[in-house]
């Protein structure tokens, strides 16, 4: 049998989400790295050291990086605005595109880049990695399977020092970040909820503050969803955690049970017959990660774990939460 020839993959944005990309992208037998793109020069060296190949190619601009060496696939890690021009040029190319959230910064662009996809054929799929973690692909399943009834409340909440960490970099710079954590971070919390109950939000109220920056720090919104489901989304971009620590709980209520998710790890079920009870984690799927699932949908092994849908589904209503918070009422999600 004939060996398939490895998947060429090249990298946009070596700073430190991308050489992390880079890192598990080496350790995937099926991949041959064969390029990067990056401005800085500091940032392309790093990324070489990381996975030892002091020869691989660089260059300062991704468009300079799809021509001369035109890679089969690409993971973008780029500050958040540039993703859409990023997006359809790899595309235009002929790649395969795995990038980092939020996987644009408008709906618009959004439907843009899930054109160009289904035009060129090419998978597009965005790095939320809740996708492939096993507690969230458990709540999925019992959602979906009807084992809690309809989802009626959803309670949840991110923390990070995300303020602290942010400051003096391209984060929070609303040109470059399109927004502050709620379009960073806090996509995750957004999109794992969206993506679990298949809830459809319409209207949201909400306050945001941001501190003494231009982009929002903390938010609190109230969103109603199709079928009169109710969601509470609060984010804390300025909690007193260590470095780089973030805390996520989510609580899902239906009408015969409750889900509850602690801190991204442990799953607890609760029914009116039986007590609260902590889920063994064999009885969970088994996870990957984006690049491995990545790599997998190219051979036709998988579907994409998290498509450009679920990255338009995030933008509406982070939209939707930023304009609730701007005028001080309630609004439409934008559809």
């Amino acid at each position: 049998m004939t060996q398939a020839a490895p998947i060429r993959v090249g990298l946009i944005g070596c700073g430190g989400y991308g050489r992390q990309h880079l890192q598990r992208m080496s350790e995937i037998r099926a991949v041959e790295l064969v390029g990067l793109a990056d401005p800085s020069t500091k940032a392309r060296a790093l990324a070489r050291e990381v996975v030892e190949q002091p020869d691989l190619p660089g260059f300062r601009d991704h468009r300079s990086l799809l021509l001369k060496i035109q890679p089969d696939a690409v993971v973008i890690s780029t500050p958040h605005t540039l993703h859409h021009r990023q997006i359809l040029d790899c595309l235009e190319a002929g790649c395969h595109v795995l990038c980092e959230k939020p996987l644009i910064c408008s709906t618009q662009d959004a439907r843009d880049v899930i054109a160009a996809r289904d035009a060129t054929g090419r998978i597009l799929g965005i790095a939320y990695q809740r996708h492939t973690l096993p507690p969230y692909m458990y709540c999925r399943e019992v959602i979906a399977a009807g084992a809690i009834g309809e989802v009626t409340f959803v309670s949840c909440w991110q923390a990070q020092a995300w303020y602290d960490l942010s400051r003096g970099t391209w984060r929070v710079k609303p040109e470059l970040s399109g927004g502050g954590q709620l379009n960073d971070a806090g996509s995750h919390l957004l999109d794992a909820v969206l993506w679990m109950t298949q809830l459809q939000p319409e209207v949201v109220a909400a306050f945001v503050d941001k501190l003494d920056t231009e982009v929002d720090i903390v938010s609190a919104a109230s969103v109603r969803c199709r079928g009169d489901s109710l969601c509470s989304f609060s984010i804390v971009g300025n909690a007193p955690l260590p470095g780089f620590g973030v805390w996520e709980d989510i609580v899902i209520w239906g009408t015969t049970g409750t889900l509850t998710i602690r801190n991204m790890q442990d799953v607890y079920c609760l029914r009116p017959t039986h007590p609260q009870q902590k889920v063994p984690r064999r009885e969970m799927p088994k996870g990957s990660g984006p690049d491995t699932n990545f790599i997998a949908a190219i051979r036709g092994a998988e579907e994409i774990a998290a498509p450009a849908e679920c990255g338009l589904s995030v933008i509406q209503l982070t939209e939707g939460i930023l304009r609730a918070a701007e005028s001080g009422k309630a609004v439409k999600i934008k559809q």
